[in-house]
């Protein structure tokens, strides 16, 4: 999947459905890489840019993304998914475990950011595999406020 600054890696049974950018609606106290909330399937869904907290890019550079819904790990009902800011529609991809390794010139600072399980690499590109528990684990406290 791609996002403004790079590629993720997500297992396709996370990836819920991939919808048109909509401007999401604040959440107060939260960080700026968590973009707003927006009402889907009646739930109240958090936006986050992986572009902003990982790549670091700018704000504005999220404006014509995709929202791509993914099912969260935890077990918490308030926040069964959450919506990640793409630039396109993610495409499934049958990984083999030859076809991928782990991402060896990926700075330190890089590997030890918020968000950042691991960095691997896949077709010779470096890509992105989130912390997904981290991330829920910033998103919790602000869906419990909604």
């Amino acid at each position: 999947m791609a996002v403004q600054g790079g590629q993720v890696l997500l297992p396709n049974s996370l990836v819920v459905e991939v919808l048109p950018f909509a401007t999401p609606l604040r959440i107060e106290m939260a960080p700026s890489w968590v973009v707003g909330a927006m009402l889907w399937h009646n739930l109240t869904t958090p936006l986050i840019s992986l572009g902003q907290l990982v790549f670091k890019v700018a704000p504005d550079a999220d404006v014509n993304s995709r929202i791509i819904i993914v099912n969260t790990l935890g077990a918490d009902q308030r926040l069964p998914h959450f919506g990640i800011l793409g630039t396109g529609a993610p495409r499934p991809i049958n990984l083999q475990r030859h076809d991928i390794a782990e991402d060896r010139e990926t700075a330190e600072v890089a590997r030890q950011r918020i968000g950042v399980l691991s960095w691997a690499r896949y077709q010779d590109q470096s890509v992105l595999i989130p912390d997904m528990d981290a991330i829920e684990a910033v998103l919790q406290p602000l869906v419990r406020r909604t």
